[in-house]
């Protein structure tokens, strides 16, 4: 693990901004505080926060890596992994994950190489899809899943993430996922 110091600096919090632009500033810090481990930080509230404190954020290179890559445009393979699950197959409402959420995911994750979940971020506690993630990733693995489980997309417009099993982020990229659709059906020519 890699620790990379944050530091958080006074911001004035008396900001007189319509609500639009007041969210829209929001989200573009959110979106820095993503991409470039920025010093500033956004709480529950929507209020921009201040404090002379100094943290550390521990991550490791690889993970940092991957979270981000699930946040970029789709294309190629893992365009066409997106399209080959039809449509969420789980879906986690305003109260939050629970045990039979990660029971679920488990069994999907047996059954299919990759599954969309919608989410409603707001039940998380930062309401960020990667910690949604997380969540439901530690709950799968409570519930017996292989800890390999794999972040292959998240779409933040619509609240949802591509989970896949172990090895699919490397089948996908090898273009081994998903198969190739079946042979046309020829059918049989009648004798007389």
């Amino acid at each position: 693990f890699t620790t990379l110091p944050l530091t958080l600096k006074p911001l004035d919090q008396h900001l007189s901004l319509p609500s639009k632009m007041y969210r829209s500033l929001l989200s573009l810090l959110s979106w820095s505080l993503l991409f470039s481990q920025s010093l500033a930080f956004v709480t529950r509230e929507s209020r921009i926060c201040s404090t002379h404190q100094s943290w550390s954020l521990k991550s490791s290179s690889s993970d940092n890596n991957a979270s981000v890559a699930a946040f970029e445009p789709l294309s190629g393979n893992r365009q066409k992994a997106w399209q080959h699950a039809k449509k969420p197959l789980l879906r986690i409402g305003g109260k939050g994950a629970t045990k039979t959420h990660g029971n679920s995911l488990r069994q999907l994750l047996d059954q299919h190489t990759v599954v969309k979940v919608k989410v409603n971020p707001s039940a998380f506690e930062d309401e960020s899809l990667l910690n949604a993630f997380e969540v439901l990733k530690q709950l799968a693995v409570e519930s017996g899943a292989n800890d390999g489980m794999e972040l292959i997309h998240i779409r933040t417009s619509d609240k949802v993430i591509l989970f896949g099993k172990e090895g699919a982020l490397g089948l996908i990229d090898a273009g081994d996922f998903p198969p190739p659709p079946p042979p046309p059906r020829v059918p049989k020519e009648e004798e007389e």
